[in-house]
């Protein structure tokens, strides 16, 4: 399949992408360029791609520097990584990086669930010791004892984890310094790799940063979020607007790639290879059936060394429309912003659907709320009357915004952290 739109894509996916996703995300890769070119010892770092996301995001910055005319002011690679990669590798200390991302991504799940994605390794029985639910200080203290259970479960890990580092050796070429860029929002890939590989320096330039979970943030010293950077949507500032339906942004960034799970190694003299890199996988990057992510590529391609000066304004007017299709959507709107399901990630086989389910015993006031763009579920759901559930939705966000601010003042007029 090519990336052009099929016939049976909603018409105006296509046109979306094209004047609104891609002046945004044109303006990411000039901002990119401008981290990038003022980088102190550019020469000395190099700058990787993390899969999935990242992928389409350095397709879309080399395109970029190729019709703008700028040259690339770092080393540029993929990185073949994912939460879970990043998690082995700081997995035999069990420290508060990785015991926080595992306590968020595994609460009241059994602690042979973690074993199990952490490994990828099915066949392993695990005694009964790790059925029970996950708790940050029982997991570490399970990880590290001496019995046979979790003498198997490092092993793996560590297997695992050492292919990992040699695929990081090649891609970085050896550089010590390392600028990831991702999607994001939270930023957890660098955080546990910050602490599982420290004899590097980590940088993350990601396309949004937020700490909408209020979780520590040691790792937000060194990265960006360079189109968005804030903890919670605010009505008076477009860009927000991003995080009312943030898996639209990681959807048409995402292309139909496994997440990195497991590395092999052909031979000791080749680079060990991910579940990722299936044959053609280089080509289907770009492969995109409902024509937002071909959207992006054909405005790129519009794109010349004189298109510099106009591409703040064209962002301006893109970040408009993008708020007015998700915050304030119409019919029209649902159709071109309906994505497939999604993976959970992090090793789990669980698919994460746009919509909440469509039981009726849930109740529609939960179903809205448990869906990932409320907005689109209120006017799915009530189509003639919806606006009114829109406006409420948005007096809800202003009153919690300008109580955020408020805090935040009191704070810095008493000297107490809000």
């Amino acid at each position: 399949m090519s990336g052009s739109p099929t016939a049976s894509s909603p018409p105006n996916s296509e046109a979306f992408g094209r004047e609104v996703l891609g002046p945004i995300l044109a303006e990411f890769s000039l901002r990119l360029w401008l981290s990038l070119r003022f980088f102190p010892e550019a020469d000395e770092a190099t700058l990787l791609f993390c899969a999935r996301g990242g992928l389409r995001l350095r397709q879309v910055y080399e395109r970029f520097l190729a019709r703008t005319g700028l040259p690339s002011p770092v080393a540029t690679n993929s990185l073949m990584v994912s939460r879970l990669v990043a998690a082995r590798t700081c997995a035999p200390a069990s420290g508060d990086a990785l015991l926080s991302e595992l306590g968020r991504e595994f609460e009241g799940r059994p602690m042979a669930e973690v074993a199990l994605a952490l490994t990828q390794r099915p066949d392993l029985i695990l005694s009964s010791k790790w059925d029970a639910r996950f708790e940050p200080q029982r997991f570490a203290a399970l990880l590290a004892a001496a019995d046979v259970d979790a003498v198997a479960v490092r092993q793996a890990i560590t297997v695992q984890d050492a292919l990992f580092r040699r695929h990081l050796q090649a891609r970085s070429g050896g550089r010590r310094t390392v600028i990831l860029c991702d999607t994001g929002l939270y930023g957890s890939t660098v955080r546990l790799l910050r602490d599982g590989v420290p004899d590097r320096r980590w940088f993350c330039l990601q396309f949004a940063r937020s700490n909408y979970k209020g979780l520590a943030t040691p790792h937000f010293d060194c990265t960006r979020g360079l189109s968005i950077e804030s903890d919670a949507y605010k009505p008076w500032e477009l860009r927000t607007s991003g995080l009312r339906f943030w898996h639209l942004i990681e959807a048409v960034l995402e292309p139909d790639l496994p997440s990195v799970r497991t590395f092999v190694e052909p031979s000791e003299s080749e680079e060990p290879r991910s579940n990722l890199e299936v044959e053609g996988w280089e080509h289907r990057i770009a492969d995109d059936a409902r024509g937002l992510f071909s959207g992006v590529l054909a405005c790129i391609d519009t794109l010349d060394e004189t298109s510099l000066t106009r591409i703040d304004d064209d962002a301006a007017l893109a970040w408009r429309r993008f708020k007015r299709a998700v915050v304030w959507p119409r019919s029209a709107d649902l159709a071109t912003l309906s994505l497939a399901d999604r993976s959970r990630d992090f090793g789990r086989t669980e698919r994460v659907t746009q919509f909440a389910s469509g039981d009726v015993a849930l109740g529609r006031a939960v179903r809205i709320r448990d869906s990932l763009w409320r907005e689109g579920a209120v006017m799915r759901m009530f189509p003639r009357v919806g606006r009114a559930g829109l406006v409420a939705i948005e007096l809800a966000h202003t009153s919690r915004a300008l109580r955020s601010v408020y805090d935040r003042w009191r704070g810095s007029e008493t000297g107490i952290p809000a």
